[in-house]
């Protein structure tokens, strides 16, 4: 069996992740550029939409990717809060990056990617996860908070195809990124198959109550079992049609959450937080350096060790040993209150934990 493909970044091995934590150092980082959005879409995390006050300056933005760097960063997400490709320095930050020798991925909703934008990425080997919920534009209209999204979006994954992404080896990734919610549940593996067949990285996600998606909380969420048995699927159709295994845990299909060990998420008004479900910052970077933030604040140093202050039953579970997973830490936070909680939408909680009963 062959390893699930990820998206760079997130691929780190253990031995790199551990002796990072170990020096104090960072392999990538979350950058937000601004929470202003064109669209509204109702599960946001960030409640997107309007650009907040007092955000970072572009030369603040240049000076944090400055410090990332110095800290070993190798790769920078780039995620807007809201949408990157409406920040007026898109281009300047991304340029940035390549000055300073990072990788990076840009999270984008999609629906600025004309072809000659398309071009312009592909020639910059921007890495890209287009968000993409439902084959069905009416679902995916209203999923965004506006009409017209579902066609741009599939206008733009055609662009992107068509300048040469995921053609090839050589190519910049592409990776459709869906939430997995009531009104998309049924073609999920429509979803994934699609991306297979063309050489897509499937990111397929269970909901994190947070933000905008409180509001609409009980028309979006599917139960453990519902995930259990999606992502029991997925699992089965890679290991039948292409040979590639991957553990059955939350809260993406084909890998689990490591960034706790080696990340950080700069918001765009400068805190910085673990990431973006855990929104608790440690320091902002107008008052306290990235180094001093991450080095010595109490958020950080117990989401460094995360294996040790889980608490029970995950700390026990089978697969906390086997592949280090600690489910969904910004779930937990926003279900339970606290981040160390066991994440209340694994399947594994609810069905006699470590898997025993199921993992078959």
């Amino acid at each position: 069996m062959k390893e699930n493909k990820l998206i760079k970044g997130l691929d780190f091995t253990w031995d790199e992740i551990f002796r990072a934590r170990k020096e104090g150092r960072l392999l990538s980082f979350d950058l937000e550029l601004s929470r202003a959005c064109n669209l509204r879409c109702i599960y946001c995390y960030a409640e997107s939409g309007i650009k907040r006050k007092n955000e970072l300056t572009k030369e603040e933005i240049f000076d944090v990717i400055d410090q990332a760097v110095e800290l070993g960063a190798e790769k920078v997400v780039i995620i807007g809060g809201g949408e990157p490709l409406m920040y007026p320095y898109y281009w300047e930050v991304l340029q940035k990056v390549r000055d300073v020798g990072l990788d990076s991925i840009t999270f984008t909703n999609g629906t600025f990617i004309t072809k000659d934008v398309a071009r312009r990425l592909y020639e910059m080997k921007e890495d890209l996860a287009v968000k993409f919920n439902s084959f069905d534009e009416n679902t995916q209209d209203y999923l965004a908070g506006r009409k017209g999204t579902g066609r741009k979006i599939k206008k733009s994954i055609k662009n992107l195809l068509e300048v040469g992404y995921s053609s090839s080896e050589d190519s910049p990734q592409l990776a459709l990124e869906t939430i997995v919610c009531k009104q998309n549940y049924h073609e999920i593996e429509r979803f994934y198959k699609f991306c297979r067949e063309n050489n897509i990285i499937p990111y397929v996600e269970i909901l994190t109550v947070q933000g905008r998606g409180k509001t609409y909380k009980d028309e979006l969420i599917i139960s453990p079992c519902e995930a259990y048995e999606l992502f029991k699927r997925l699992k089965e159709y890679d290991e039948k049609v292409w040979g590639i295994t991957w553990p059955l845990t939350p809260p993406i299909a084909g890998q689990n959450c490591k960034r706790m060990y080696y990340s950080a998420y700069i918001t765009s008004t400068g805190d910085v937080q673990p990431c973006p479900g855990v929104d608790i910052p440690g320091g902002n970077i107008r008052e306290k350096s990235l180094k001093e933030i991450i080095n010595n604040s109490k958020i950080f140093r117990i989401v460094r060790n995360i294996d040790k202050y889980i608490k029970e039953p995950c700390k026990s579970c089978k697969y906390a040993k086997e592949t280090r997973c600690y489910g969904c830490r910004g779930t937990a936070l926003h279900h339970t209150g606290d981040f160390l909680n066991p994440d209340p939408t694994c399947w594994w909680l609810k069905n006699n934990i470590g898997g025993e009963k199921n993992d078959s």
